[in-house]
């Protein structure tokens, strides 16, 4: 690399930052505020006796599997120990997307080639948009540690475990700009980071499941609080290895930048049949040919996630009771009955069902891209009308949501009973278990085409609504909230509390015909707007 190939790239640092001011400061502003969402949960739970309640929760065997032992029994290691997950998933989408962005994205809708007019260097959009992501990580680390400090945390523990969050941060800036080499479509890129992304939640269970210091957590940064141990052993040595771990992925991008073409990919696209199959005939093939690659991706992840964390359940099932906390949670009594290993694997099947959920938003969104991007046009001008366009995404995004669902509970009451010796304990259990989950998925699918076809610069909201609906979850798992405000959440009605042969049929029902009013007036307001060009 040379120095011309970095020239304009303070240029284009201004030119990112002042496109990007107001999803740096909203990723920030989301950063900080988990952290005082946490400290209110843990208040709310343990009160003046929050150390009694987090040695409580240390010898809950199912709590201590999802997130290992807490290293410091206080407001701060709580913070830690609760909160590291959905910090380092806000810092590392956030840094995904806005590297993908203004590398990726740019190159992908042709801004890239006019910037390319100017004299600016090969390295310099790449450079740019890591430079203000990593500057991003550093404050909100900095902002972190300080709101830690406030809240009455040691000062060197709360900087090295805002800097510890910073080099997760960064690690994953570094995956979105490897991803943006590899492919030449934006939605590919992003697909590669949401699946490292997953990959990274997946082995810090695995790590927690292991006791919390199993040799996983020093390649996952999800874990690498583990190996920093703010407030416990305040190893600041190992955050040089955290950030020369993170700076891997980097390095390798900009290798990979110098052996492809602008707007093309390194993994180039394969060439099409010369002749179409006679099957592929209709919208209906087309949308199944365009969700095809995206919900194969899912549908491994899923099979991969169920099966481990189906086959470990089982052997939770004699380690002890639960915490009162947890065994009373909401004020029910849903785990008497229950064996350890099956409310594992009840919870686990429950957050997967959210990501599915995420899963439609995204296959729904596919509407968008394609008539922004001018494809839409051609159809139209044949004998395809709206409805028949628009309907046929929308059934191949409802099928294959079913599809992963039925696929988890299948998968996961396989695994479940060869780990526990009785194919059929549990297994029509965990089958309905997770197909009941498909109401609420289905309203997230019906919100998102709602705003599509009435308003499609807006889809975003829809995301809006589903990260929500995470937050009642934990703000009524922290006894911030009642059980009444939960109910706003569709997920209620399928919650991991609620014993599978008790869930309310009425309401899910209702959830099945809300989501079909919905979709049916997105429908009908794609009908009557105008089509989004290019121009």
């Amino acid at each position: 690399m040379r120095y011309n190939d970095f020239i304009g790239t303070g240029t284009l640092i201004k030119l990112f930052l002042l496109r990007d001011r107001f999803l740096l400061l909203l990723w920030i502003f989301f950063s900080v505020a988990l952290v005082f969402v946490t400290a209110v949960t843990f208040t709310a739970i343990g009160g003046q006796n929050l150390g009694a309640v987090l040695s409580e929760f240390n010898k809950d065997p199912l709590i201590s599997a999802l997130l290992g032992p807490a290293m410091s029994i206080d407001i701060s290691g709580a913070i830690v120990w609760r909160g590291v997950s959905q910090l380092s998933l806000a810092l590392g989408i956030g840094s995904l997307l806005i590297v993908i962005r203004n590398t990726r994205t740019d190159e992908e809708t042709g801004r890239s080639e006019l910037i390319r007019a100017y004299p600016v260097g090969r390295h310099a959009s790449l450079t740019a948009a890591l430079t203000i992501t990593i500057v991003g990580n550093m404050i909100a680390g900095i902002l972190i540690a300080l709101s830690i400090i406030a809240l009455g945390g040691d000062t060197r523990g709360s900087f090295i475990f805002g800097a510890t969050l910073s080099t997760i941060g960064y690690f994953f800036a570094g995956v979105g700009a490897l991803g943006a080499q590899l492919r030449e479509n934006g939605s590919t890129a992003r697909g590669i980071g949401i699946a490292a992304l997953g990959i990274g939640l997946v082995m810090a269970i695995l790590n927690n499941f292991g006791g919390g210091y199993t040799l996983l957590r020093w390649i996952t940064p999800m874990a690498w609080q583990r190996v920093t141990s703010p407030f416990a052993g305040n190893y600041s040595w190992a955050l040089l290895y955290c950030a020369v771990f993170a700076t891997v992925p980097t390095i390798i991008a900009y290798k990979l930048s110098i052996h492809r073409d602008l707007g093309a990919g390194v993994l180039l696209a394969k060439p099409g049949f010369p002749e179409a199959s006679p099957h592929f005939s209709s919208p209906l093939a087309l949308a199944w040919r365009l969700h095809q690659k995206s919900f194969i991706g899912w549908m491994v992840g899923i099979v991969l996630y169920i099966a481990v964390f189906a086959a470990i359940s089982p052997s939770l099932s004699n380690d002890g009771g639960m915490s009162n906390w947890l065994s009373s949670l909401g004020g029910t009594s849903w785990s008497e009955e229950m064996g350890l290993g099956y409310v594992f694997i009840s919870v686990s099947i429950y957050l997967m069902s959210i990501f599915v959920a995420a899963y439609a938003i995204t296959a729904v969104s596919r509407l968008k891209k394609e008539e922004t991007e001018g494809r839409i046009e051609m159809l139209l001008d044949k004998s395809v009308s709206r409805i028949r366009w628009m309907s046929s995404h929308l059934i191949v995004a409802a099928l294959c949501s079913t599809a992963l669902l039925l696929v988890m509970g299948i998968v996961g009451g396989l695994f479940y009973g060869i780990a526990s010796g009785d194919v059929n304990s549990g297994f029509w259990s965990i089958l309905t278990m997770s197909v009941s989950k498909l109401p609420p998925v289905l309203i997230f699918l019906g919100i998102t085409a709602l705003l599509y076809g009435l308003c499609p610069k807006i889809m975003v909201l829809g995301w809006g609504i589903w990260l929500s609906s995470v937050m009642l979850e934990l703000a009524w798992e922290g006894q911030i909230i009642g059980w009444t405000v939960m109910q706003i959440s569709p997920f209620a009605y399928t919650h991991y509390t609620i014993d599978i042969t008790s869930l309310p049929l009425i309401p899910l029902f209702l959830l099945l015909c809300l989501s079909s009013i919905l979709t049916e007036v997105g429908l009908w307001g794609f009908r009557n707007r105008n089509v989004l060009t290019k121009a």
